[in-house]
């Protein structure tokens, strides 16, 4: 007994040893990926310092034939907005062609780093976000510098130019790595031709691409029960799809990216005759697709059980980039997405994470940068939470519904998230942070959100709508709890059921029992001035 308690404190002191110590891992640069000429990146532990390579996105990379025009749009959106020109230029006109970007780095750490960050210009002011994150640094000999002990997902702003921000992903050590020497994994080599591996794919338990560039295509097809693992510096060209494919994880700390797709062939597919044909075909074109037989003829497939979708489905560490559609679309009971990091979103349809009509949904520790609807909170039991948002000028941060599913869902709690930035600029019917443009029926109930961080300025906070008239579904039991908005709120809130209805139409919405609690703007609490509320069929609003 005395030598199996000995051993015992033996092994926990290892442990403890093991847990405390130090690790610093950066990622190879893949060949002939851009890299930011605005910020480079240089981690410091235990004195030595190593560079983490810095990837760099811009609206114009892709090949649509309007990626100037939605360039130009922000610019035109802040010279006309007196509030968004002081908040983006301090009252100067920007020029047409004023770059846009983002930069983005990620790598892997344990103990305490110092994080060095030297810019393309000096360095005037910056700003480390979400400022709840509570990150001090300081500049000297024009670099910005400060320490990490714990995993973070950071915006970073220098000299106010929140139009090429740096996005830091500081990620936990990975753990559950595949076997790379298993049998049945299949290993996946920089310059290997993955359309003569499609036979190996199909048959292999783990596919494991190694780290450098890989021309997987459109739709690389995903099988169940398979493990994909993107190894840290691995750059996936193309797109994820699984149909009614199980027990699915995709992990890692490498990059799927969109940069090789063309966008012109999306927007082709929408103007095609034919609508399953375009349902089918554009959602390969997701970043991650993992798809149901109802997607063959439906955009809102619903999966309230297992065995309607694709289940058990984890996306785990990876990063998506440059999406030409949405970043993940997926199908299944249960899902699990968590420390994922979606960035270089431009053209609009690049929403975030849609899981519409699931059930038991999870999404955590997630960073969104998305010019559309960044993530949909109606699925049931949905639970969001801890994850950081960069909203650009298109889309909800949070969207309960777009068109129409005719089932009632609910159940959803999303707290405890940061929106660093919201980049709306100018009027369209999905820009406000929490947001509907539902239509026809399925009612949508007992969602709460709370503990939201907003960092303005905000085009619009909350749109509460259902649209049109006939029957049409309701919103029910819609909690929102400890919002807080730093920066001006520039549109009032509105709460409207059948909006756009003709007078002699009737319409089954309801909109009712919707509190909102503790919500701040600059400190002072919300009011009913704040809010433009319908009169029709809409009732019990309460303001705390």
């Amino acid at each position: 007994m005395k030598l199996i308690s000995i051993i015992f404190f033996l092994l926990l002191f290892v442990t403890q040893l093991c847990a405390k110590e130090s690790l610093l891992e950066v990622y190879p640069a893949p060949n002939g990926i851009k890299e930011s000429l605005n910020f480079s990146v240089d981690v410091i532990l235990n004195g030595i310092s190593k560079n983490s390579f810095v990837y760099y996105s811009t609206p114009l990379d892709n090949d649509a034939d309007n990626a100037k025009d939605i360039q130009n749009q922000v610019v035109r959106g802040i010279n006309s907005n007196p509030v968004l020109n002081d908040f983006y230029t301090g009252g100067e006109e920007l020029p047409m062609d004023t770059e846009q970007s983002c930069s983005y780095t990620c790598f892997s750490f344990s103990g305490k780093v110092e994080v060095k960050i030297t810019g393309n210009e000096s360095i005037s002011s910056f700003k480390i976000l979400p400022s709840s994150a509570g990150i001090e640094g300081k500049v000297e000999k024009g670099v910005l510098s400060f320490s990490l002990e714990q995993p973070q997902k950071l915006g970073i702003v220098l000299n106010g130019d929140y139009l090429n921000p740096l996005f830091l992903f500081a990620d936990a050590p990975e753990v559950g790595v595949p076997d790379k020497d298993a049998e049945g994994t299949l290993v996946i080599r920089e310059g290997d031709d993955c359309d003569a591996l499609k036979q190996a794919v199909k048959e292999a338990s783990v596919v494991w691409f190694e780290p450098g560039v890989h021309n997987i295509g459109v739709a690389f097809q995903v099988y169940e029960g398979q493990t994909i693992y993107l190894e840290g510096g691995s750059y996936l060209l193309g797109t994820f799809h699984g149909y009614m494919a199980p027990n699915v994880t995709i992990k890692g700390r490498g990059i799927l990216a969109g940069n090789a797709i063309s966008r012109k062939a999306v927007l082709a597919l929408k103007r095609e005759t034919g609508f399953t044909k375009r349902i089918v075909e554009r959602m390969r074109y997701h970043a991650i697709n993992m798809l149901c037989t109802q997607n063959d003829s439906s955009w809102n497939a619903f999966a309230d059980y297992p065995g309607k979708g694709c289940d058990n489905l984890v996306i785990e560490g990876i990063t998506i980039a440059s999406p030409r559609q949405f970043f993940i679309r997926a199908t299944g009971v249960p899902m699990t997405i968590f420390n994922v990091k979606m960035v270089g979103s431009w053209p609009y349809n690049t929403d975030g994470f849609s899981g519409i009509g699931q059930a038991n949904t999870t999404v955590f520790d997630c960073f969104f940068h998305c010019n559309d609807d960044a993530i949909y909170v109606a699925p049931n039991n949905c639970h969001v939470h801890h994850c950081n948002f960069w909203q650009g000028n298109n889309g909800c941060v949070f969207q309960f519904a777009w068109g129409s599913a005719p089932y009632t869902q609910g159940g959803g709690f999303i707290h405890d998230c940061n929106i660093l930035h919201v980049g709306h600029v100018e009027e369209a019917n999905n820009r406000m942070v929490f947001g509907s443009r539902k239509r026809g029926p399925g009612d949508i109930e007992n969602v709460h959100f709370k503990n939201i961080n907003i960092e303005g300025p905000v085009w619009s906070l909350i749109r509460l709508e259902t649209n049109g008239g006939g029957e049409l579904g309701s919103f029910r039991n819609i909690t929102f709890e400890n919002i807080k908005v730093t920066g001006p709120v520039l549109h009032k809130s509105t709460v409207i059921s059948s909006k756009g209805k003709n007078d002699d139409e009737s319409s089954t919405s309801w909109i009712e029992n919707i509190t909102l609690k503790n919500i701040k703007i600059n400190n002072e609490n919300i009011n009913y001035d704040d809010f433009i509320i319908g009169d029709f069929q809409v009732k019990n609003i309460s303001v705390k």
